[in-house]
């Protein structure tokens, strides 16, 4: 069952500010940065870098009307996030599950200052729900011996 982000929080503290730290990858107050993930009418991936941002107890993203990544959260739902690895040891997060468009006029106008972008005002809010979450670290990272260690987080 999908979770919001205040419950993954919740569930797993530590997980969660390692998270939220590398989606922030400038600092907590500069802009959320990573790639998403969607499915193609014709099943085949697509991957559209974005802004994303955790706010009110949930993981957010605006997205243009006309885009790609729109149709097929529209469509499909389904979403995988991955946040731009760490300079010096490429470690990671990723979380995938479904993506809910929100129609609420007042909280999409509140979202706009979450934002360090300017949104326009036709563009769309998706909130993404947790289903799995994955951290990678690397033992000896960039080394011969290097190795992936992983936590994983299932809602």
């Amino acid at each position: 069952m999908p979770i919001h982000w205040s419950e993954f929080e919740a569930r797993e503290p530590e997980l969660a500010e390692t998270s939220r730290r590398l989606l922030y990858p400038i600092g907590p107050t500069g802009p959320g940065l990573g790639f998403l993930a969607t499915t193609r009418a014709d099943g085949g991936p697509r991957v559209h870098p974005v802004c994303p941002a955790v706010r009110e107890g949930g993981l957010y993203v605006f997205v243009l009307p006309r885009s790609p990544k729109r149709r097929d959260l529209e469509r499909d739902g389904r979403y995988a996030l991955h946040g731009y690895p760490a300079e010096k040891d490429d470690e990671s997060f990723y979380c995938a599950g479904p993506a809910v468009a929100i129609t609420d006029r007042a909280t999409c106008e509140r979202a706009k200052t979450w934002f360090t972008y300017n949104v326009k005002s036709d563009e769309v809010l998706f909130e993404l729900l947790l289903e799995r979450v994955l951290h990678t670290t690397w033992h000896h990272a960039r080394q011969p011996d290097t190795r992936p260690v992983y936590r994983r987080f299932r809602a």
